[in-house]
């Protein structure tokens, strides 16, 4: 069973996507708090992240350059769910070290395609052995 970690500072969305995930026999954990999700992907080891990128305090893409800064996070698949539009969006996502984004509104099927192809990119990049 996949164990995905979402992290948004909006209860909607965090609570619309664990039921999502759910749904398809995921395990979603969930925070609204960035700070924490650094400390719960350390704990919990999720199989992907699904981080929001506009959010107080620590914005997504500081959080997901500190989880490829640690070594016990750093190469976990993360996926950016964002309303954020911006020229740069994907240069700044490639910048961060963000497998993938999906932007919101983000239907089910296209979250649960993402996710898998996040799973599958890092798993062709591990180093076998």
């Amino acid at each position: 069973m996949k164990r995905i970690l979402i992290v948004d500072d909006e209860m909607d969305t965090l609570n619309l996507f664990k039921m999502m995930l759910e749904l398809i026999g995921y395990t979603a954990i969930i925070t609204p708090d960035p700070a924490h999700a650094l400390t719960l992907a350390e704990i919990e080891r999720p199989d992907c992240i699904l981080l929001d990128i506009m959010m107080p305090k620590l914005d997504g893409f500081t959080v997901c350059k500190m989880l490829r800064l640690h070594p016990t996070t750093h190469n976990l698949p993360i996926v950016f769910v964002t309303a954020y539009q911006a020229n740069n969006l994907e240069a700044r996502r490639i910048e961060a070290g963000a497998d993938l984004l999906v932007p919101k509104p983000a239907s089910m099927d296209a979250l649960i395609k993402t996710i898998e192809r996040a799973i599958a990119l890092r798993q062709q990049a591990a180093p076998s052995g």
